[in-house]
Parts: structure tokens; sequence; C-alpha cells
């Protein structure tokens, strides 16, 4: 059925409204939980953990130094230019019976040129489809008119890699899900990280489907309401801007603690006969602090961060451009400098173990 022109205008006026409010939403999250420490929350476990190894071996405790991150590439640097691609008014009058005819109305209607990104392309991969349908049905009634409704099809779908390119480089909703947060997370959520990945999995769904990626076995294109859903929660979700930022400050606070590490049997005293009681303070420290409170915390994110790797290596492979491709590459890598960090970490207490005569578990 015909979309009529009045219901279209309201419904493009409550997407414009949405992003206003997305907006407006995900500024007052990151005023909210600007939080007034020195050091990210992220980090308070580790924190303590450290200064308490600092008293026990009367050492200035190891100062919070802010980490830089990746910044995400400015959509300027990604975008690209799209042939336009057009058929006469005339034409467009010809085929209003097809689905393609009420698409087509709505992309060159005024506030059908505001669709933008993600919401933009879905448009695309519908008209697409409805313009083949609308060739296939116009074949045995207008050959001459199939025939020039073919060919704008062609030139759309020779467009298509572009469109898509476009819309990974400048849709807002996308970029501040793959952008590095301002903040930190306490702790690993599974709830609010399931539902943002879920969200991302929609966007792979549509970038894996087969108009865009030219498969048979692909996935069904998303309706338009998962689409507007998946874009209201990667647009107000922080949780994984958060996820990023978390990854990348455990990792640099760690690298920063090593040196402390490094010198930890000799500066506990330990020798083959002897077990000093700053020994025995430092053991106590591993296992009510580190082992109950510290390295929990680093695998539930380090393991968030290998889930979420699977999904940011599968939009890499949709991508064609190479500074996007490198960010995301960095993006994908911390998660495993984090286990690396944290094993190094470990192997310097499992060496003041032996040399202290401690069993593990004890």
């Amino acid at each position: 059925m015909k979309q009529h022109p009045r219901q279209f205008v309201n419904e493009i006026i409550v997407r414009f409204y949405q992003r206003v409010c997305y907006a407006i939403c995900g500024l007052a999250a990151i005023a909210l939980l600007s939080a007034c420490s020195p050091w990210p929350a992220a980090l308070d476990p580790l924190v303590d953990y450290q200064q308490r190894i600092a008293k026990t071996l009367e050492q200035e405790p190891v100062a919070y130094q802010s980490v830089e991150v990746p910044r995400i590439p400015e959509v300027r640097q990604l975008t690209v230019a799209i042939p336009r691609v057009s058929i006469s008014l005339t034409d467009s009058w010809r085929i209003d019976q097809c689905a393609a005819g009420n698409l087509i109305a709505r992309r060159n209607s005024a506030l059908g040129k505001l669709e933008e990104g993600l919401s933009r392309l879905h448009t695309d991969v519908l008209l697409v489809e409805a313009m083949q349908d609308c060739v296939n049905e116009l074949r045995s009634k207008d050959s001459s008119l199939a025939d020039r409704m073919a060919e704008a099809l062609a030139k759309k779908k020779a467009n298509l890699a572009a469109e898509q390119a476009h819309a990974l480089a400048t849709d807002e909703a996308l970029r501040h899900a793959l952008r590095v947060g301002a903040d930190t997370l306490a702790e690993a959520d599974p709830d609010r990280f399931a539902n943002a990945l879920s969200a991302l999995g929609t966007v792979l769904q549509l970038l894996k489907s087969d108009v865009l990626n030219g498969k048979t076995d692909a996935p069904a294109v998303p309706s338009r309401d998962q689409i507007d859903e998946a874009m209201e929660i990667l647009y107000q979700s922080n949780y994984l801007p958060y996820l990023w930022r978390t990854l990348f400050e455990q990792e640099a606070y760690l690298r920063r603690l090593q040196p402390m590490l490094d010198n930890l049997v000799e500066a506990s005293g330990c020798s083959s006969d002897s077990t000093p009681e700053r020994a025995h303070v430092l053991h106590d420290v591993f296992n009510t602090v580190f082992i109950e409170q510290v390295q929990p915390q680093l695998a539930s994110f380090t393991e968030q961060g290998y889930v979420a790797n699977e999904s940011l290596s599968e939009l890499n492979a949709e991508i064609n451009s190479p500074k996007l491709t490198a960010y995301l590459k960095e993006l994908t890598e911390i998660s495993e400098q984090l286990n690396q960090a944290t094993k190094a970490h470990v192997q310097s207490w499992q060496d003041f173990f032996a040399a202290c005569n401690f069993a593990v578990g004890d």
C-alpha cells in the first residue's frame, strides 16, 4: 500500500527529534558520570592495590597519568563522492504503482533528503530491491520503461559501495559507539554490553545483506524499526565507548606498575633461608586484593573486549577506508595487550612466590 505523504512527513519529523534527544541524552550522561577522582573509576581496585604494595615496600605510590588513546578519523577524512542517479519525472509517475515509486518519492522529498548515515543506506538497499521487482513487473507491460529502469538500477548498484562507505564514515550513532569514550566503566555489565553488541549486530546484518554483499546465503535486510532501534541504542549507550577507554586505561596502568614488581623479590627481603614479615604482608595483598578484586575485574573487561572484537573484525571486513580500518585495528588489539600485561604482572608474583617459598593457593 502506498504511504500517504503526510504520514511520511510525520515519520521524518519524529526521527529528527529522536536524533536531537539522543544527542541531549548523550551529553547529559557524560556530565552525570564525570568523576571527581584523579583517576578513572575502572582503576579504583588497581590504585588501591598498588598503594598497598608501595606502602609495604616504603615506596612512593605510582601516580596516575592520563593515557593517550586512538581517535576515530574525522568525517572529512572519510567521506567519498557519490554519483547521482535519477529517472525522469514522467517515468517516476509511470512507476507509481511499483513499490519503488513510493521509495523514490520519499527520497526526493525535502525531508527525505535529510536522511543520512545507515538509515539512508537502509533505504538505498530497499530501493534497489524494489527497483528490481519493478523492472520484472514492467517487462511484460512496458519494455521501454523497463529498460530505462534497468539502466537506472545498474547505476544505483554501481554506487552501493560508495554509499556504504559514506554511511559508515558519517553515521553519528555508529561513530559514537566506535569512539573511545571520555570515561571508564567501574564494573562490567553483561546486560548493557549484550544490548549494545546486539545493536551493532543489526548494523552488520544490513551490511551483509545480499544487495550489499552479493551472496545468496546473506541474511535478510533488517526492518526499518530494527534499524531505528539499533541506531537509538548505539547513540544513547556509552557502554562500548567506555569499554574501549577502560581497556586502554587498565593496560597503560598495569605497564606503569611493572617496574615496581620487577624488583619485588629483592625489595621484599626474601632469601633462601628467610621470609621476612614484609613478604608475608605482600603475600596477603596479592591474595586478598589482586586475586579477589583486581584480577576478576581485569578478566571481565578483557573477556568483553575479546567478544566485541568479533563484531569489530566483521565490521572492518566491510570497510574500504585505510584510516578507519587502522583505527578499528587499534581497538581490536587492546584486549590482547591488556591480557599480555596481566600475564606479565602475574609472572612477577610467581617469581616472588618461588623466591619467598610461598605455595600458590596459600
